[in-house]
């Protein structure tokens, strides 16, 4: 193909990159006298041609700078056969992927990461998903200022209804994209996919330049169920001097409720300001030091541990179960007044309810075992009110009631962790809303245990091994969670990089 002029225009010149959806040429234009990069493309193969479709409509709608500007598409007869062609800017420069593997400095990874995050703000408002937002898809380029400029729109989602009816990427149950990158509901194999998903590929992406790894690893299979139901490590445990701030807007990327991202205009003006903020500090050469910047402008996402709305709303609803469930238990089951199990049933509610407010769950870094105020206190109660029931029942039995004292903290946290999990795999709730419950459904088997003692029972205790997940389960079906579940499907392939390629030279663009 070497020297051959397409559509009587593009003269290839050498290759510059090659992958499973094409070659990439640098080309001469021979109009504009200047050279071009040209993606050829084979005719034949659905998913390549929904690929060159697609990228040939997003071009149509995005133009910016920091997105790889195509100029031309058609197909031609190239050696004999059908091809499609993709005419696109020639980057000179290499990929974002060819840095990482190791921490970047601070301050360059902000800037790279404003300019990835304002060219998706870009897309959003075009209606347009990436879906594929890796550092393989991005190229710095060395000919202007080493400025990031985001490609390869693939199998990026074109929002219109019906308009890529002829053209989709998407197969229902089949996770399409790179794992690594993958947002929990992407993970799933959503067929549409909303702007959130390329907030937490974007998540990924921060974290792994920061850090100089992606926030899960392993198989493709293991990654996907991570990104799941895995909870990422917080950044100041893989890298000392991250500020703060940055570290809890890289949390709010990954959480795995969508709606509790931020979203990229959010982002940006958050980055921006911490941008702006280490530039004009002392330490901004080294960036170690722990940073303070001001207030978030109005109209952007605070990053603060403040709890996101969906919480706040589950929390209430949570609170308000509970208080219903206690109330009736202790109506129900003892002697009390009805307005002594109504106030009972109020201060249980309101307990949870502020100690949650208060001490919102955070993401436990790995392998870390997060217990709130709020699980903490319901232990407390549980242990507190089982040792006391002993004593009741004879105040020899005194050796049982300390061991209950002394193993009952490390039990209940055990059997917290059990419940937690076994709420987050069976309804695939977020660990936030799945600790809610599980704390709940620890009030109330509290409050079935201390029925039981009232009535005389208390060697039916023993059914608070069911009590707990029962209640837990109960409370968190019944709590809104705006996350859409799918069951989980594998990937598509084994390979970890589905899309993508690995240029050789340093002239580079999309394949």
């Amino acid at each position: 193909m070497l020297g051959t002029t397409i559509a009587g225009r593009y003269r290839l010149k050498e290759p510059i990159g090659s992958g499973g959806m094409g070659t990439v040429w640098r080309a001469e234009d021979l109009d504009q006298n200047f050279d071009v990069a040209i993606k050829v493309m084979p005719v034949g193969d659905p998913v390549r041609e929904a690929t060159f479709h697609r990228e040939a409509q997003v071009a149509a709608r995005l133009s910016h700078p920091h997105v790889v500007a195509i100029r031309d598409h058609g197909s031609a007869d190239i050696d004999g056969g059908r091809n499609f062609f993709l005419v696109m800017d020639l980057v000179e420069g290499l990929p974002l992927s060819t840095l990482t593997g190791r921490p970047l400095p601070i301050v360059q990874t902000l800037a790279w990461a404003i300019q990835v995050s304002r060219a998706l703000e870009a897309a959003h408002q075009r209606g347009i998903v990436h879906r594929d937002l890796k550092p393989a898809n991005i190229l710095i380029d060395k000919t202007a200022n080493a400025i990031a400029k985001l490609c390869d729109f693939g199998i990026a989602r074109i929002a219109s209804p019906g308009e890529m009816a002829n053209h989709t990427l998407t197969v229902t149950g089949v996770a399409i994209g790179t794992p690594a990158y993958m947002s929990p509901e992407q993970a799933r194999g959503d067929t549409t996919l909303g702007t959130p998903s390329d907030l937490y590929s974007f998540g990924c992406l921060l974290q792994e330049l920061l850090t100089g790894s992606v926030p899960f690893t392993g198989r493709s299979w293991e990654v996907l169920n991570q990104h799941v139901h895995g909870a990422p490590a917080p950044l100041s445990a893989l890298r000392a001097g991250v500020p703060r701030e940055l570290e809890q807007l890289t949390l709010d990327l990954l959480d795995k409720d969508p709606d509790c991202r931020p979203t990229a205009g959010s982002a940006t003006a958050c980055l921006t300001q911490l941008h702006a903020a280490l530039v004009a500090s002392a330490d901004a050469p080294t960036a170690t030091a722990p940073l303070h910047p001001p207030p978030l402008v109005a109209g952007t996402r605070s990053v603060s541990r403040r709890p996101a709305t969906g919480s706040r709303r589950a929390t209430a609803c949570a609170a308000t179960l509970t208080a219903a469930g206690v109330t009736g238990i202790l109506t129900s089951a003892t002697a009390m007044p009805v307005s002594w199990t109504v106030s009972l049933g109020a201060l249980a509610g309101g307990m949870l309810a502020a100690l949650y407010l208060l001490d919102p769950p955070q993401p436990p870094h790995t392998r870390e075992l997060k217990i709130t105020t709020a699980a903490l206190t319901t232990y407390l109660l549980l242990t507190t009110g089982a040792a006391l029931a002993v004593l009741v029942t004879g105040f020899s039995r005194w050796p049982a009631a300390l061991a209950i004292s002394i193993l009952g903290g490390p039990a209940m946290a055990a059997c917290a962790s059990a419940v937690r999990q076994l709420v987050e795999h069976t309804l695939r709730r977020t660990p936030r809303h799945s600790d809610l419950a599980t704390t709940a459904g620890a009030l109330h088997t509290l409050t079935v245990l201390l029925a039981f003692n009232d009535a005389g029972l208390p060697r039916l205790a023993f059914v608070a091994a069911v009590l707990w997940p029962v209640a837990a389960l109960l409370t968190a079906a019944l709590t809104p969670n705006r996350t859409r579940h799918t069951p989980y499907a594998p990937v598509r392939s084994s390979s970890t990089e589905l899309t993508g390629v690995t240029p050789p030279r340093s002239a580079v663009t999309h394949t």
